[in-house]
């Protein structure tokens, strides 16, 4: 086959099965793999956590799944896909979910079918309606990375992170910028679709609510191959897992666990069938194994909170029983599990199993708005009705809190972690977090109150310890 000039230019020496980097894609380095003779995966960079392409050659045409999300790199990416393959047939574009590292460069195949759940396209105007903000916000981080480079050595592997990290950032901030849609999907579907392309058949499932609410798993049994999106990774590549960080049921984020963990048990079903699974990131592994262990913990924690709520217990019971280090200690420290997630997945369960809504989220927004003390106490006296309309999360609150804080908003983090005092009077933590915002704002004789009790409940408290030595010494300056 003769290659154009430009296309000659990223020609890459392919081992079956193996790897070769031999060239870059707008300053990145380029990683193509031929998992077999009719599929190839690409992804670009060695230390940013960039999206991994998959395009499978079939009879009826070239299948791509997802884009690394820069129209500039895609346009790239499919001439090299081209290539490999030796055809230029592109028919169908499958979206893992709505995000944009997987869409934003829908345009490039724009010519093809675009396949995804029935909630990307909803995500995807949501993505849009917050362009200025995601512009601004990847301006400042851009100018504290450029001014953090100039301060490492040349060469050095944080400087060659960092890099990449800038490259990758400013191609995102291209598309923002350009003020150009992605392409949205032009066939959708809600539960499962088969796409049959003649020779190779893909077999798409709904798995929305532990990363994005559209996410799908293609199965590929002519291949032996599941790819499984963003939601789970059992090992990570690099220390900077970006995407694949948390497997976590997240707040805001539409949530059918029932549906969720039946769909899983249908897709791992043909374990026999199943030779390699691929994460929808190039820096993640993903065994069966760990597959099969993440979807026995969603199932055993919605079983356990149901049967929790028809027993007339309360969430903090369920917390108390089911920490993750007890329950699940062989997921502990895996990938994707924290204290910070499971608590997340276990709010979100409760709040579906439960019908009650998150008192955290409702007292932000309240103190958001500038709502006054009657609204609030409306919401804090749900607290003794049972059932009543909120479940109350000490730690959940104190998020919130520290979200203000992260925000430059001290007076309104300083009202709700009173609040959460008031209905958690015993916490150590909740004097600490408000003791924290006390001196934020400048009331060095409150906060060093709130440490000192904090240190009273918890006299292992490193950071009230600290807090109150700062404190004594500006006082004594």
């Amino acid at each position: 086959m003769k290659l154009t000039p430009w296309l000659a230019a990223f020609v890459v020496v392919l081992v079956a099965g193996g790897q070769a980097t031999a060239a870059e894609v707008a300053g990145l380095p380029l990683h193509v793999t031929r998992l077999n003779p009719s599929t190839v995966r690409l992804w670009v960079g060695d230390h940013v956590s960039s999206t991994a392409v998959v395009a499978f050659a079939t009879r009826k045409g070239i299948v791509v799944v997802d884009t690394m999300g820069s129209p500039r790199v895609d346009t790239t990416l499919r001439g090299i896909i081209a290539r490999e393959l030796r055809r230029n047939d592109f028919k169908v574009l499958i979206n893992f979910h709505e995000h944009g590292d997987h869409v934003d460069g829908n345009s490039v195949l724009a010519d093809c079918d675009i396949v995804a759940h029935d909630l990307v396209a909803e995500g995807m105007r949501r993505n849009q309606g917050s362009r200025q903000q995601m512009q601004d916000w990847m301006g400042t981080r851009m100018r504290e990375a450029e001014a953090k480079l100039a301060q490492l050595s040349a060469g050095s592997a944080e400087a060659e992170k960092l890099k990449e990290n800038l490259i990758l950032d400013r191609l995102n901030l291209e598309f923002h910028s350009s003020g150009k849609p992605p392409a949205v999907p032009t066939t959708t579907f809600s539960d499962r679709l088969t796409l049959d392309m003649g020779d190779t058949t893909l077999e798409l499932t709904f798995i929305g609510g532990m990363h994005s609410a559209s996410d799908v798993a293609i199965f590929v049994p002519q291949h032996g191959l599941l790819l499984t999106g963003d939601t789970m990774a059992d090992r990570w590549l690099d220390e900077t897992p970006g995407c694949l960080a948390a497997f976590a049921a997240r707040p805001g984020v539409g949530h059918d666990f029932p549906g969720l963990i039946a769909n899983w048990k249908r897709i791992l079903q043909p374990r026999e069938q199943i030779k390699l699974l691929l994460p929808g990131h190039w820096n993640g592994e993903l065994s069966l194994a760990g597959a099969e262990a993440r979807i026995d913990y969603l199932r055993t924690l919605w079983e356990g909170l149901q049967a929790a709520v028809n027993s007339g217990r309360g969430l903090p019971d369920v917390q108390a029983e089911y920490r993750l280090a007890t329950r699940s200690p062989g997921l502990a420290t895996s990938p994707g599990f924290s204290d910070r997630n499971h608590a997340m997945t276990l709010q979100e369960m409760w709040r579906v199993a439960a019908g009650q809504e998150s008192a955290a989220i409702t007292l932000h927004a309240l103190i958001e708005e500038g709502a006054g003390e009657a609204a609030l106490r409306q919401v804090l006296a749900e607290r003794e009705k049972r059932p009543g309309a909120y479940y109350f999360s000490e730690g959940e609150i104190n998020g919130h809190g520290y979200a203000f804080l992260r925000e430059n908003k001290v007076d309104k983090a300083i009202a709700l972690f009173q609040l959460n005092l008031e209905l958690f009077p015993d916490s150590w933590n909740v004097y600490d977090s408000l003791g924290e915002a006390l001196l934020r704002a400048g009331d060095a004789a409150r906060a060093a109150a709130m440490y000192e009790r904090s240190l009273a409940l918890n006299p292992d408290s490193s950071s009230g310890k600290e807090a109150l030595a700062r404190i004594g010494a500006q006082a004594g300056s």
